[in-house]
C-alpha cells in the first residue's frame, strides 16, 4: 500500500472474449487502491454497445461479499442524465458514477445533477454555453497565435459532441 491515495479506472477487458474485470477489480482492491472505476465496455467495443452495468454490479457484490465494500466502486459509461446516474447507482449499488462523454455532449449535465432536473437550453442559452467554452479555452491556451491555433483545433471537435444532444422540441 501507498501513502498516496491511488484510484484506478479499468474497462471490462480488452476484447469481448477476454473480459477480466472481476479478476482485475479483486487484484486492484487487494493491492490497496482507494477506489476502482469500471467502464462498462471493452476497449474493442468502443462506443458501439451500451455499457454493461450487470458486470459492474457483480463487481460491487463481490466486493461486499469479500469484505472490501470500503473500497468504492464507481460506474462509468452511458451517463447522460441525472436520472440515468441515479438509476445506475440504485440498480448496481455503485458508490457513485463517473461522467465522461456525457459531459462533452451536455456540459450542463452537472447542473442537472445538482438540480435533480432536466435542463433543455434554448438556442440563446446554447450560444452562451459555446461562448463560455471559447472563453475558457482562451484563458487556458492563451490569446496569442499558438493559443488560438490550439483552440481552433479543439473547438470543432467539441462542438461536434455538443451538437449530438438536441432537445425533444
Amino acid at each position: 500500500a501507498s501513502d498516496i491515495p491511488i484510484t484506478v479506472k479499468i474497462r471490462l477487458g480488452c476484447e469481448t472474449d477476454t473480459i477480466n474485470c472481476l479478476e482485475n477489480v479483486k487484484a486492484i482492491r487487494e493491492a490497496g487502491a482507494m477506489a476502482v472505476t469500471i467502464h462498462g465496455r471493452t476497449a474493442q467495443q468502443g462506443y458501439s454497445r451500451n455499457a454493461d452495468y450487470d458486470l459492474i454490479k457483480m463487481a460491487v457484490e463481490e466486493s461486499k461479499n469479500e469484505q472490501y465494500d470500503h473500497v468504492p466502486i464507481i460506474g462509468n459509461g452511458d451517463i447522460l442524465t441525472h436520472y440515468e446516474a441515479r438509476r445506475r447507482m440504485s440498480e448496481t449499488g455503485v458508490h457513485s458514477v463517473m461522467v465522461g462523454r456525457g459531459a462533452l455532449i451536455k456540459p450542463w449535465v452537472f447542473k442537472e445533477f445538482r438540480d435533480n432536473n432536466t435542463w433543455e437550453p434554448d438556442i440563446m442559452e446554447r450560444v452562451e454555453i459555446y461562448r463560455t467554452l471559447a472563453m475558457y479555452m482562451k484563458d487556458h491556451f492563451g490569446d496569442d497565435e499558438m493559443g488560438r491555433k490550439k483552440s481552433w483545433n479543439f473547438l470543432p471537435w467539441h462542438f461536434e459532441f455538443l451538437s449530438r444532444y438536441t432537445t425533444s422540441h
